[in-house]
């Protein structure tokens, strides 16, 4: 609710302070006061235009600050924001000649857009079509839904569809990783077969080195071990012989010196050993022959692994861990095609879920439309519109119109004069009559309204006596839930306020400045009353009148 309400330099206005309560308060005073000033200053803080003629004469700015006290879980979008200070909203519009506009909540600055979206629950005005929350039809599905207590069934459309959109993100996620996967894929695959293809061993490019140099210096090494096969086995006077000369020279000195059979033993050994190098290089020669064929052969396939270790190198157990990487990441791409088609259907049945929630909603608020226009058709007639038509038209969206609110859209219908067709509300209502409507809607949703502060303005345009005292009435109902600020020059409208401020102008230093006080006491109220119903010159019969309405308002 609105708790307090400050005014500097804005029209007539020098300087204003209103201290506001909860439950009924009127504003009165005489035509040209600065009444309506009040709701234009109001319609600011609530993210209005400004304009520079809002300033005040000889003033280089003006300002317009109040404080909203908020109600439970009320902060959760100031905090959001980073604004949240205490349980009260402090907002402050500040309009200069410089064109320096600025906007504050609780003393850091805001956009307007921020300012409209943090005040849009805090009031409702009608009676200028600026910012009347009855003319925006977005408000009228929400009012639709808080007369026929919709808000369960509303808010499992909003969960679906925020479930259904958040799956329907993560498969537009997912195809654009599809689309990518699949380039991925090719370069995986392209990468993989190149590597199959030459399919290395781990080691081979080191064994392939190896023949490669044997088979480039067969002649080379044949030769060599020619000469040691001569030198140790085939040749005239190789070691072998000679080492067979010498054994057997010591064998014969045995006899004579048996001491030398050991030396004899190792001869032997010496010759047996180097009979069997002999052998060993036998087979080395043999397998040292010339051979064009292979050599060329393992150029290539060095070569290939040579290829593959400068793409995926340092080397070739680098080629062979990126082959195994390879084959990991391309079975891994393989199991993401399941989870798409997976997420495909998971969004199938959620937007089918969705649309069964929302026209099963949509079916609800048929019904309920019917009993809300035929309630406020009621209320109407008892506010001085009678024969008014009012209806509530609901249109039903194609499937792409689904969004958190289901599939519907409201629009409030009327016909203030009999005989002509009903048109859209915000087009054909005078203020007077949107105030009625907005006081009318306000007495069917007592309970159920999420806005906090009614402000009317105009309520009693072209009604008096009875209808009056039947408005009065009324307003003192609604603000046995909320707070109800009514601007009026009905004194038996005024009567049935629990508060009565009353507005007044005066010349100052040739100035005109505009003021308002609270009437304290029954005193005050019964002279301001007796003013509103006899004029300026107040006679006893007036005050006796004031005091009738004071003492049948407050035996209601």
């Amino acid at each position: 609710m609105l708790a307090r309400l400050s005014i500097r330099d804005f029209a007539i206005i020098d300087r204003l302070d209103v201290e506001l309560e909860p439950g009924f308060s009127v504003v009165t005073g005489e035509t040209g006061a600065g009444k309506s000033i009040l709701v234009n200053a109001l319609h600011l803080l609530l993210g209005g235009r400004a304009s520079e003629d809002m300033i005040r004469s000889e003033s280089d700015s003006a300002e317009v600050q109040g404080v909203f006290r908020l109600p439970p879980g009320g902060q959760a979008r100031l905090a959001e924001l980073e604004l949240a200070d205490g349980e009260q909203m402090l907002v402050r519009r500040v309009v200069s000649r410089s064109g320096r506009n600025r906007i504050f909540v609780n003393d850091r600055p805001v956009t307007l857009a921020v300012l409209a979206e943090l005040t849009r629950d805090q009031v409702d005005i009608s009676g200028q079509h600026e910012h009347v929350g009855l003319t925006d039809e977005e408000r009228h599905l929400e009012i639709l839904d808080d007369f026929g207590g919709l808000g369960a069934e509303r808010a499992r459309v909003a969960d679906a569809v925020s479930r259904f959109r958040e799956l329907d993100r993560a498969c537009e996620k997912l195809a654009r990783l599809e689309r990518q996967r699949a380039e991925r894929e090719d370069y995986l695959r392209y990468s993989l077969e190149r590597i199959r293809q030459v399919d290395p061993r781990p080691g081979e490019d080191e064994e392939l080195a190896l023949e490669r140099s044997r088979l480039a210096n067969a002649e080379k090494i044949a030769a060599g071990l020619g000469a040691a096969l001569g030198g140790l086995y085939e040749a005239d006077g190789s070691a072998v012989e000679q080492l067979g000369r010498a054994r057997k020279a010591l064998q014969e000195l045995t006899r004579f010196v048996p001491e030398l059979e050991a030396a004899v033993s190792q001869l032997e050994g010496c010759q047996q050993s180097l009979e069997d190098l002999s052998r060993e290089l036998e087979v080395w020669a043999a397998r040292s022959e010339s051979d064009p064929a292979r050599l060329d052969a393992v150029e290539q396939r060095l070569g290939a692994i040579k290829a593959l270790v400068r793409l995926h190198g340092p080397d070739l157990s680098a080629v062979l861990g990126w082959r195994a990487e390879l084959e990991a990441e391309l079975g891994a791409l393989d199991e993401s095609a399941g989870e798409k088609a997976a997420l495909d259907e998971a969004r199938t049945r959620a937007h089918a879920q969705a649309l069964a929630l929302a026209r099963a909603l949509g079916e609800r608020r048929e019904a309920v439309a019917a009993e809300l226009a035929a309630r406020l058709r009621a209320e109407l007639d008892t506010l001085a519109m009678p024969g008014a038509v009012f209806d509530v038209q609901i249109e039903h969206l194609d499937d792409a119109g689904l969004d958190e609110r289901g599939l519907d859209s409201v629009r409030f219908m009327l016909s203030a004069n009999p005989g002509e067709a009903a048109r859209p509300l915000s087009k054909v209502a005078s203020g007077g009559e949107l105030s009625r409507v907005l006081l009318a809607v306000k007495s069917v949703l007592v309970d159920a309204d999420r806005v906090s502060s009614y402000v009317f303005d105009e309520v009693d345009a072209g009604v008096g006596g009875a209808t009056a005292e039947v408005i009065g009435r009324k307003l003192a109902a609604v603000a046995r839930g909320h707070q109800v600020v009514c601007i009026t020059h009905l004194p038996q409208i005024a009567a049935w306020a629990r508060r009565h401020y009353s507005v007044h102008k005066r010349q100052v230093k040739g100035r005109t400045v505009s003021g308002i006080a609270r009437l304290d006491g029954e005193a005050q109220r019964v002279e301001e009353l007796a003013r509103m119903l006899g004029g300026q010159r107040v006679g006893d019969r007036a005050r006796a009148a004031a005091r009738e309405l004071l003492e049948r308002a407050r035996e209601a």
